[in-house]
């Protein structure tokens, strides 16, 4: 039995309302529950309450029958718990992480062997040992913006099209990119324990920690790209 239009927009509000927040993790459910929903009222010959009902006990979402009267327990039954849609989210959330690291690595393998961008990469270290030969105290700052890019890119995604906000996709996409920046931010205060100001810390460590991660930064503006672009097909289709 087919659902209506206005069950399935229910079944989209009742998600909102559960606090799926990332878009692109509530379609996803949205597709499971309107089968499931399906499912349940022509096989097992229930109403859409019932169903919907059976579905979102099905998720692990907790439910407390007891002082509920028997005319209140959809209602209630629906919005008491959503801890099944959290767990959810945290389940997609580790897959995306283990996909977007396979991702990632497979594309360093690529990138290190392609002639064009070992060029590129040349350039890059000649710029840096420039950099440190000439103008020593800028390397700090020199390598910040290098291993800045992907929060600039990303933020510039965001701000470009709204498939990005909310998106766990794209959120995922980025931690690598986060962790990079980590690495460097921390390694940054561990100097700063020894030496009184920037210029006074080696500044080689800053050369050889940019060059070092740059094949990395490179490979998250592709990645950053391609799930803008999934995300923004998919969004348009469904959302728009």
């Amino acid at each position: 039995m087919k659902l209506t239009k206005e069950e399935i927009q229910f079944i989209d509000n009742y998600l909102i309302k559960n606090e799926v927040k990332f878009w692109d993790v509530r379609l996803e459910l949205l597709d499971h529950i309107v089968s499931a929903v399906e499912d349940k009222m022509t096989n097992d010959g229930i109403s859409f309450n019932e169903a919907l009902l059976d579905v979102h006990r099905g998720f692990g979402n907790q439910f407390i029958e007891f002082g509920v009267s028997k005319d209140k327990i959809f209602e209630k039954g629906l919005y008491q718990s959503n801890i099944g849609f959290k767990k959810f989210t945290r389940q997609k959330q580790k897959e995306l992480g283990r996909k977007y690291r396979k991702i990632t690595w497979k594309q360093l393998k690529i990138k290190l062997t392609s002639v064009k961008f070992l060029m590129e990469y040349i350039v890059l270290i000649l710029f840096f040992v420039f950099i440190y030969k000439y103008f020593p105290k800028a390397c700090f700052f020199t390598g910040l913006l290098v291993l800045v890019l992907p929060t600039f890119y990303s933020a510039y995604y965001y701000f470009k099209n709204k498939s990005t906000r909310k998106s766990l996709n794209f959120a995922m996409a980025t931690s690598s990119a986060m962790a990079v920046w980590s690495i460097y931010n921390l390694s940054f205060y561990i100097l700063k324990e020894n030496y009184d100001n920037v210029a006074d810390m080696p500044q080689i460590y800053f050369v050889i920690v940019a060059c070092l991660f740059y094949p990395m930064i490179r490979i998250n503006l592709e990645v950053y790209k391609k799930v803008y672009e999934e995300n923004k097909r998919t969004y348009n289709l469904k959302l728009s």
